[in-house]
């Protein structure tokens, strides 16, 4: 019966995944002439995000429960990472500067994206990369600007969170920036896309469904010279909020 559904929704799927490509196109070439003409600004990167993530959302039929982020563009947003429709969900309701591999600059929709949404690339085999990396987020920040970064490195099915890379904490704690926890839960933890499963594969299986149900919550700020506590600090409370959500707390 399952797999009958799927093939029956395949269709919605199908067209979701190419609005996405349609989507992605067109925000980057429409941001693309207006940094040619205006010159990068905090508008040009807002816009951009925000009209990508959220078309991409309201197209796939996310829907999003949510609390609000605390008043302030002076942060470093960490949410716990379960799907690629993460990063749709922070770019539509935080439009942050993201930290990506360096490799991904081969992509060529990111290549083009990259400058519009002050996509920051980073070589984490390379010291001097992790000290510009750091020098950029302190400047994405100081100019209104927010960065988000996935502590855990990589997606993950949960319930509650992987342990956290050092590198996210060294830096938010060197920069003093304060770091704002974020909670990110599927109700259908499917979901998650995990281990070897296939872009496609899992898109197709998951983006049949009409709708997919997500909360949202975002904890306190917090900041702490010592890298290992903001990072123990961290993992609480995205931990604490998960276990709400899950619980009907939330």
């Amino acid at each position: 019966m399952k797999i009958a559904r799927i093939i029956l929704l395949a269709p919605l799927a199908l067209f979701r995944f190419l609005f996405i490509l349609v989507i992605s196109t067109f925000v980057v070439v429409t941001g693309w002439f207006w940094l040619q003409h205006f010159g990068f600004s905090r508008k040009l990167q807002n816009w951009s995000m925000r009209t990508w993530g959220k078309s991409i959302l309201f197209v796939c039929g996310i829907k999003i429960r949510r609390n609000q982020i605390p008043e302030n563009s002076h942060f470093i947003v960490m949410p716990n990472h379960r799907s690629y429709f993460d990063i749709f969900i922070v770019a539509a309701l935080t439009p942050a500067a993201f930290v990506a591999k360096a490799e991904l600059k081969k992509w060529p929709l990111l290549k083009g994206g990259a400058k519009i949404t002050n996509t920051i690339f980073v070589s984490r085999s390379e010291l001097q990369s992790l000290i510009a990396t750091m020098n950029k987020i302190k400047a994405s920040v100081n100019n209104g600007i927010p960065v988000v970064l996935f502590p855990e490195g990589t997606s993950f099915k949960g319930p509650l969170t992987k342990p956290f890379k050092n590198g996210s904490f060294k830096i938010a704690a060197d920069s003093g920036i304060p770091v704002i926890p974020m909670a990110i839960h599927f109700e259908d933890e499917n979901d998650a896309w995990v281990d070897d499963d296939t872009f496609v594969g899992h898109f197709f299986r998951q983006m049949s469904k009409p709708v997919t149900r997500v909360t949202i919550r975002y904890g306190k700020p917090l900041t702490n010279s010592d890298y290992k506590m903001l990072q123990k600090e961290t993992r609480e409370q995205i931990d604490t909020m998960l276990q709400e959500i899950i619980s009907g707390a939330g």
